[in-house]
């Protein structure tokens, strides 16, 4: 008796405990999220922002409104001026307002400026728009222009220089033709002989700023710089530390831009040459501005891709 008592009471204890258990559900398992199926729509890619064209209102005026004393002046430049204004006047003479948004110049060395941006012109009046060409390193008779971009229409300006040969330049005329020469034959020939003296000696141990003005500056900032020779501060395409260290380490083939880098006959070692990609690359970024919309490739790794600007 005893015996099975223990056996009902253990059964009991344990059908207790089981349906004890039972009474409270186990927890679910996570639930997973169902993966939707992939879609066949094609992936929408927003378009690039591009500035909005004026167009004029069916019936109100037009960009012949907008009455300019000339579309097109010429500057006599004198021996030794290195920058030619220009002044463009123009009146409203329509019954409503119209907006000038901006002024888009052929190229970075010509600079526009206007009263205001936006400038808005009321009916009647008017006032002027300037230009500054840069005439560095220019000799000859030079063309550039001036788009005037209005809420009537577009405007194209003509700015002619005659700008005369500098003195300085005449002067050493033969001795600058004949380096030239030399130079056109064979580009390395700028760190050897007499042409060293300029171009090798004065930036020996140089690094950075002091390096650039000595190996670089003699051309690219020279106050009566050659038209061939690019202003670094107004090139047209995207630059980094690749650009400045290919164009560095090896010119460019067929032209007078010369390989610095000693494996190629220059005059730098590896230190000099990273302190001046460095500095460039901090003092020397492209303006956006001047960057078409497609812009050129990067020069290869080991021989620059032709280049307009150099």
């Amino acid at each position: 008796m005893k015996t099975s008592l223990s056996i009902l009471t253990s059964l009991g204890i344990a059908t207790s405990t089981l349906l004890g258990a039972a009474a409270v559900p186990p927890p679910l398992p996570p639930t997973v999220p169902a993966r939707s199926a992939p879609s066949s729509a094609p992936r929408i890619v927003a378009a690039p922002s591009v500035a909005p064209v004026s167009v004029p209102v069916p019936g109100g005026p037009t960009v012949a409104a907008l009455v300019f004393d000339s579309k097109e002046k010429t500057y006599d430049a004198k021996v030794g001026e290195l920058k030619a204004v220009f002044k463009f006047t123009l009146t409203n003479t329509a019954s409503t307002e119209i907006v000038v948004n901006s002024v888009r110049t052929s190229c970075g060395c010509t600079a526009a400026q206007l009263p205001s941006q936006p400038w808005k012109i009321a009916p009647g009046s008017g006032g002027e728009i300037g230009f500054t060409v840069d005439l560095t390193g220019k000799f000859g008779r030079i063309t550039k222009s001036g788009t005037v971009l209005t809420s009537v229409g577009q405007q194209v300006l003509l700015l002619h220089v005659n700008i005369p040969q500098q003195p300085v330049a005449a002067a050493r005329g033969g001795d600058r033709q004949k380096n030239m020469q030399i130079a056109t034959a064979d580009r390395q020939a700028v760190f050897r002989n007499d042409c060293a003296t300029c171009h090798v000696q004065p930036a020996l141990g140089h690094k950075g700023k002091a390096l650039y003005d000595t190996a670089c500056g003699i051309c690219h900032e020279a106050e009566h710089r050659q038209a061939f020779v690019p202003n670094l501060r107004a090139l047209n395409k995207p630059t980094g530390p690749q650009y400045w260290q290919t164009w560095i380490n090896y010119g460019r083939e067929g032209s007078l831009m010369p390989a610095f880098m000693k494996s190629k006959g220059g005059p730098l070692d590896d230190d000099q040459i990273a302190s001046l990609v460095e500095y460039l690359e901090s003092d020397y970024k492209a303006d956006p501005s001047l960057i078409p919309p497609i812009g050129l490739p990067a020069p290869a790794p080991v021989r620059p891709a032709p280049l307009k600007t150099f």
